[in-house]
């Protein structure tokens, strides 16, 4: 069971009441997972809605014969946010691979079944937990839109380099504070993506910032704060960091 003040931060339940959330939360339990898990696969059937509590879940495309990567990865899923949500819609497929994507993982699973039988017998409840997903739900696909555009579509562009070399020297950690920095207010035209290397190994991680009609920027050895940052001097503000310019990587 999970208690009501987490399912309140919790993005499609922050209209419920305690009753409700208390109801919910009697079909919650609990997993820890560890970087690399994966939580299922495109094309499994859809048994459960997981919740993100803590740490990063990385949504990506499995391409037959070839092991997963992060490179193919489509979107990035931090805390409070929930994915699975093919488990409340026919034909009930996933249709993406969930992994955990952070060196810890703790997520919230709710089977299927007894979720759908308590939103049909408390109809409100299922109306507005439904309608807040409707909202998740295409707020992500207009986000997912954004970045399989070409650069001139997205006034800004955040590409965090994700090969071997980049998630050894903490690239993840880059990513998750980025992803964490777009969800904030006044940031729907920023798209984070994730790339390969850019043989620059010794400078990883690597971070390139586009901003429409302007050069590409790429930073070096960056770390959380200094993706922070990034976002509050380069990106809202059009100050470049210059001392963390990678060599010859502003075009």
């Amino acid at each position: 069971m999970a208690d009501i003040d987490v399912l309140r931060q919790v993005e499609i339940f922050q209209s419920l009441s305690d009753d409700e959330l208390s109801a919910i939360g009697k079909l919650i339990t609990e997993k820890q997972l560890v970087y690399g898990d994966r939580l299922f696969k495109d094309g499994d059937s859809a048994t459960h809605l997981w919740i993100v509590k803590e740490g990063v879940i990385d949504l990506r495309f499995d391409l037959p014969g070839r092991e997963t990567s992060e490179e193919s990865t489509l979107s990035s899923v931090t805390a409070n946010k929930i994915i699975g949500w093919s488990s409340l819609v026919p034909p009930y497929k996933y249709k993406l691979s969930a992994y955990c994507a952070s060196s810890r993982c703790h997520v919230l699973v709710i089977d299927r079944e007894p979720l759908r039988e308590l939103l049909t017998k408390q109809p409100k409840t299922g109306y507005q937990v439904m309608a807040a997903m409707l909202r998740v739900v295409g707020r992500r696909f207009q986000r997912l839109q954004g970045s399989g555009d070409d650069a001139p579509f997205a006034p800004v562009r955040v590409t965090v380099h994700l090969a071997t070399c980049g998630i050894a020297a903490g690239a993840r950690d880059v990513m998750q504070a980025a992803v964490e920095a777009v969800s904030g207010p006044g940031l729907e035209r920023v798209t984070v993506m994730s790339a390969g290397c850019l043989g620059k190994c010794a400078t990883e991680p690597n971070v390139t910032v586009e901003i429409q009609n302007q050069g590409a920027v790429v930073y070096q050895k960056m770390n959380p704060e200094k993706m922070r940052r990034v976002f509050d001097e380069h990106i809202a503000n059009g100050r470049i960091l210059s001392d963390w310019v990678l060599e010859g990587g502003s075009i």
